[in-house]
């Protein structure tokens, strides 16, 4: 039989289990993935700074959360009536800065718990990087471009942070499991050719990491979307994001990759349950709705008891 399509490899690792926390940072296809994590009941945190594209910012999310450094009013600016942090993405802004700090610090606080999680993902989505005053910035927040310093990390500048801080990681917690991935969204404002040459310094700078640490793996979802599901109808309506269905199939891959067996056979159970608490009677105070509601609270009850870190 012909095969008609390339099948990327992914690492047959399965050593993640519920049992174990994780914390994600990166692109918005980060927080795809991330968001399929917490919907199977899995403990962590996502994005707690929100979206971040490139290593740098990436990189001082998580020396931030290391040195317990909440955020201060000190940090903000305002900017076209909102309040910015340059540290976080604009989801966060708001009219003043006492909600700003609030949303911040809400988020920072949860993901202060999990730095040191079993599981770190990051998702690298660009090598270009903006600087104000001689920073890194995680998001401009529409000032204009002119007031910023452009430029592209080198692979050997990507490296030396992440080996460094990964060395942190590893000595506080040598068991951690460290996933790196480069997003699959392509950057085209630059042209198709500049694209290709922003992912290569990333996937270059993922190679030498993988090679430097044992416990750093990587997840080939460029690869995946842009070499196996390179047909246009795995992309949204843009062109650029993975559809609906690249998604579910990336997903799948993630799961084959890094999942062990037990979890994977309780996953069904899960978005069963699931499916059940989204339940919308037509009749509410129906004794036929309250049974399914009992039994569904006693299978609440159940997966607990035999599964206490399933995050229910």
């Amino acid at each position: 039989m012909m095969n008609f399509r390339t099948v990327i490899p992914v690492p047959a690792l399965n050593t993640i289990g519920y049992e174990h926390q994780f914390l994600m940072l990166g692109s918005c296809f980060a927080e795809t993935i991330g968001s399929k994590l917490l919907e199977f009941r899995f403990s962590g945190e996502v994005n707690p700074f929100g979206v971040l594209y490139n290593p740098v910012s990436i990189a001082q999310s998580l020396e931030r959360l290391l040195e317990h450094r909440a955020f201060t009013e000190a940090e903000l600016f305002e900017y076209n009536g909102l309040w910015h942090s340059w540290a976080h993405h604009g989801s966060f802004s708001d009219v003043s800065t006492e909600k700003t700090l609030e949303k911040i610090n809400m988020r920072y606080a949860a993901a202060e718990k999990m730095v040191q999680s079993d599981v770190l993902i990051l998702t690298f989505g660009s090598s270009w990087v903006y600087e104000y005053d001689g920073r890194v910035v995680a998001n401009c927040h529409k000032v204009p471009e002119k007031q910023f310093v452009r430029r592209r990390l080198s692979v050997d500048e990507i490296v030396e942070r992440y080996g460094d801080l990964f060395r942190r990681l590893l000595h506080d917690k040598p068991e951690k499991q460290i996933i790196l991935s480069v997003s699959p969204i392509r950057y085209l404002r630059n042209g198709a050719t500049e694209n290709q040459t922003n992912k290569a310094i990333l996937l270059l700078a993922v190679e030498k990491l993988c090679q430097m640490f044992d416990a750093v793996h990587y997840f080939p979802a460029y690869e995946i979307v842009l070499d196996e599901l390179r047909d246009y109808r795995f992309f949204a309506d843009d062109m650029i994001h993975p559809s609906v269905p690249a998604v579910a199939y990336i997903w799948e891959r993630f799961c084959e990759s890094f999942l062990t067996k037990p979890t994977l056979a309780l996953m069904p159970k899960v978005e069963k349950l699931n499916k059940a608490l989204l339940h919308r009677p037509l009749n509410g105070d129906s004794e036929a709705y309250k049974y399914f509601m009992l039994q569904t609270k006693q299978e609440i009850r159940q997966l607990k008891q035999m599964y206490p870190y399933l995050n229910i």
